[in-house]
């Protein structure tokens, strides 16, 4: 779900018609991406045990209030049903998914999620690599509660659960360097670049950032056009909806849109 002043419709015919399989890239990295990554296939029983957490998520009537630190989903009020917070979840589509498939095909052992919401994202992370170690933040206290409920039902026994604001937790955790970090939050392009200058102290060389909601906002479509011509990012992808970037200072500077 977008809220938004920009042009959903116009920026993915753009995005379409420029989006590019294995065979418009000359990147090997990117050729393994979309040849390997992407066509990585799910457990059969992640697939079920997927579906009995969506299933559950839907026809919860359960209603939190809802401490929000960012600025996309204040419209929906401050009291919520878990099924209102799930349909608007991106982790319950095809970009879920990707956060699997990425997860299991790199298999970073360390992990960083800004964002757990109701802990979808966290449990795609969690199943698709046992041995990664997950700690996802949320700021809000009783979000928190039910992602850690929904987390251990799961037997998601490798995914750390933090209550903090993304600020407070990266100025208090500068050593930690993590493989795969998710930003799914807050949704304002000025607060996307705070957090990634931030995260660079947690961060090496071949970190995976995946960006969620590059097109929520103008201010968030012009960070990620910002993100795009970084000296920080030799590697950059388009995937409409998400976003992802890496430092590999061994490459030259390239930028692909990526058909998903």
């Amino acid at each position: 779900m977008f809220i938004c002043t920009v042009n959903i419709l116009s920026e993915y015919i753009s995005y379409f018609l420029k989006a590019k399989g294995r065979h418009g890239t000359h990147s090997p990295f990117v050729y393994q991406f979309v040849s390997e990554c992407l066509k990585t296939n799910m457990d059969n029983n992640f697939v079920l045990e997927r579906k009995k957490l969506f299933n559950s998520l839907k026809k919860d009537k359960k209603t939190i209030e809802i401490t929000d630190f960012g600025v996309g989903s204040k419209r929906l009020g401050n009291i919520r049903s878990l099924k209102s917070i799930f349909k608007t979840n991106t982790s319950r589509g095809k970009y879920g998914t990707l956060l699997y498939k990425i997860t299991k095909f790199y298999k970073p052992k360390s992990i960083l999620e800004l964002g757990t919401s109701l802990g979808v994202g966290s449990f795609h992370f969690s199943k698709a690599n046992s041995d990664s170690q997950i700690i996802t933040l949320d700021g809000c206290s009783e979000i928190y509660k039910v992602a850690v409920q929904n987390l251990n039902i799961r037997e998601c026994v490798n995914v750390t659960c933090v209550n903090s604001t993304f600020i407070e937790y990266l100025k208090a955790n500068t050593n930690q360097k993590y493989d795969l970090i998710f930003i799914d939050g807050h949704h304002d392009g000025e607060a996307l670049l705070i957090y990634l200058e931030l995260l660079k102290q947690n961060s090496h060389n071949d970190t995976i950032f995946i960006l969620d909601d590059i097109r929520w906002s103008d201010s968030m479509l012009a960070a990620w056009n910002k993100i795009i011509q970084s000296k920080d990012y030799n590697l950059t992808m388009d995937l409409f909806r998400m976003g992802i970037i890496i430092p590999r200072k061994q490459q030259e500077k390239e930028h692909f849109i990526i058909r998903f």
